[in-house]
């Protein structure tokens, strides 16, 4: 299946997706530099390996598995002949401009820089997503470079969860642990988890990750956890027009009013002060933001 090309006037760069069909000999897949890999094998067996650089990595993969190589050095993938599966190339840039326009983004974008390999698992929505995509494709119908955006959307949302609990549940993790808790936070701070919480994900001692949080933030964990929800939540206030009733639901909060005491307790303002000031130093020309907490 050959690469799309982009249409007269958009230059924005589009997903490509190739199928590895039994081949009888081994046949090899190039994957530019700065873009990133996504492989479904079904059957067979892949050998990943970087064209450039000094230390040119070389990664071997068995059927069924689930493959996502971020966006780095160039690569050559090399399926061993009788293998079958799919692979999708997305560039840096089409990734970033996949990413939701929420506050996730950030944390999708720190997760999805690291590498997975995982078991195929039965019915994994992956592979319906990818159908759905070389559907598309194959269409070529009116707004079918939007379905696509939408399509990898999805898919990288369905990956920043299977990155985020694979990365905490290696138990022999190269990334530190308060490297780890920062990633499990990006997932779960908005379900308000205590500490006792992230400790147990992690299968460490509160007081072992407590002392790793600290030494890599200055901060505690509850202190940690407490500032990025008052991040969103200056965010929210600054960038939308929400009530704040509904700001406070998408940050996980039951209770507005509980929200109203907890930022009103960070900040020595309510929400609805904080947004009056902000606006009105916005209408007065200012642009520095000094007000948030």
């Amino acid at each position: 299946m050959k690469p799309d090309t982009a249409r007269p006037g958009d230059e924005r760069p589009i997903l490509s997706l190739m199928e590895i069909r039994n081949p009888l000999t081994r046949v090899a897949y190039s994957v530019p530099a700065k873009s990133a890999c996504l492989v479904i094998l079904h059957a067979g067996s892949l050998i990943a390996r970087e064209t450039e650089g000094s230390s040119r990595e070389t990664q071997e993969f068995t059927a069924p598995r689930l493959i996502w190589i971020p966006a780095g050095k160039a690569r050559e993938l090399a399926a061993e002949g009788g293998s079958r599966g799919v692979v999708m190339l997305a560039s840096q840039q089409t990734l970033v401009q996949a990413l939701p326009a929420s506050l996730l983004a950030d944390q999708m974008g720190i997760v999805l820089g690291q590498g997975i390999s995982m078991a195929l698992a039965p019915n994994e929505t992956i592979v319906n997503l990818l159908e759905g995509v070389a559907a598309e494709k194959r269409s070529g119908a009116p707004g079918s470079r939007e379905a696509l955006e939408h399509y990898l959307g999805l898919i990288l949302v369905h990956l920043w969860r299977l990155l985020g609990t694979d990365l905490v549940s290696q138990q022999r993790s190269p990334r530190g642990l308060a490297a780890r808790f920062v990633m499990l936070a990006g997932l779960h701070r908005h379900q308000h988890w205590s500490v006792e919480q992230y400790a147990s994900a992690l299968g460490e001692k509160r007081d072992r990750l407590t002392v790793a949080v600290r030494r890599a933030t200055g901060l505690s964990p509850k202190a940690y956890l407490h500032r990025e929800i008052m991040r969103d939540a200056c965010e929210l206030l600054a960038s939308t027009g929400l009530p704040v009733s509904q700001i406070a639901f998408r940050l996980g909060f039951a209770d507005p009013a509980y929200f109203n005491r907890f930022f009103t307790r960070q900040s020595g303002q309510s929400p609805g002060r904080y947004r009056h000031v902000l606006r009105h130093r916005r209408d007065q020309g200012d642009q520095t933001y000094a007000a948030w907490p």
